[in-house]
């Protein structure tokens, strides 16, 4: 199974590196600096039992026309546009293309310029950094641990999803497949969103917001709305989901959880925002809902990115 890895980032290289690590046949399609800087010191990865560095194959934009059994999509939302049309050369009849990236509308782009038929839906739910030096570093917070589950769309099996877990679970023992990988999806967006919301209104990592008087109250009304949207599509999700996001991620004393978003801000970097607040909003207008904790959010990371421009 030749795999094809787009970027390697934080995510794309974490990935990458353990399918490499147990055997796979990985290529990375980078831009030309970052294929200078793997070609020149490696990847590098910060794991439990210490660190896996190894050379890489990469490619640039163009630079083949080989077509590849699977290719993982871990770019920034925003960046999505762009991937579709790294990648179009590289996608066979067969191809099965992984998208790993926040939100949930991605799968409709997705499938509309591929065919339902190419994609696969993906979640996880660990954080993954990467430091300036390009060495790649996991973080686990809540109860996630390390865990991937990916699927089909259509929830059915195949062959292709069998294969594709084998190779993961011999670094990634969390992975798993699913026959409701749109269910899980949804999920991940509830958690995305109402935490992209709860960073983009306070802009503080959870630590400090738990050491408020009001903090618990304003993340759990962020959480509600939050759900009230989901479950307005058709998604509701268990209550120990919201005990979850309260206790094990925002309102946990010396914490020093924060989404990706929060990173982003922090580092004065484009965030996905509207992407994911953005889709909540217009979701939860949709159904007229009153949301304005997600509204005031969404008008926070406008204000933001607007001074970027």
């Amino acid at each position: 199974m030749k795999i094809l890895i787009l970027g390697a980032g934080a995510l794309g290289g974490y990935y990458g590196g353990l399918l490499q690590k147990g055997g796979a046949d990985v290529t990375f399609l980078v831009r030309p600096q970052t294929a200078e800087r793997l070609r020149k010191e490696g990847l590098r990865i910060r794991l439990q039992q210490g660190w896996y560095e190894s050379p890489v194959k990469t490619i640039t934009r163009k630079a083949t026309s080989d077509i590849f059994d699977v290719i993982f999509v871990t770019c920034k939302a925003f960046d999505l546009e762009g991937a579709m049309q790294a990648i179009e050369p590289m996608v066979g009849p067969q191809t099965a293309i992984l998208p790993i990236l926040n939100g949930i509308k991605h799968i409709d782009i997705l499938a509309t310029y591929f065919g339902q038929d190419h994609i696969l839906g993906g979640v996880t739910q660990f954080l993954v950094n990467q430091d300036k030096d390009g060495s790649i570093l996991p973080t686990f917070h809540g109860a996630g641990g390390q865990r991937t589950v990916f699927g089909e769309i259509n929830g059915q099996e195949s062959e292709r999803c069998l294969t594709l877990l084998k190779i993961m679970k011999k670094n990634m023992p969390d992975t798993t497949i699913t026959a409701k990988i749109v269910e899980e999806l949804w999920g991940k967006f509830i958690g995305a969103g109402a935490s992209f919301s709860v960073a983009s209104l306070l802009q503080a990592r959870a630590g400090r917001v738990a050491a408020t008087e009001i903090g618990r109250r304003v993340v759990e009304r962020v959480y509600d709305e939050t759900m009230s949207v989901c479950a307005a599509e058709g998604y509701p999700r268990p209550e120990a989901m919201k005990i979850n996001f309260l206790d094990n991620l925002w309102i946990k004393k010396g914490s020093d959880y924060g989404p990706s978003l929060l990173a982003d801000i922090e580092n004065f970097r484009k965030t996905e925002g509207e992407h994911v607040v953005g889709d909540l909003v217009k979701r939860g207008q949709k159904h007229n809902l009153e949301i304005p904790l997600l509204e005031a959010a969404l008008c926070k990371i406008e204000l933001y990115e607007n001074n970027l421009k």
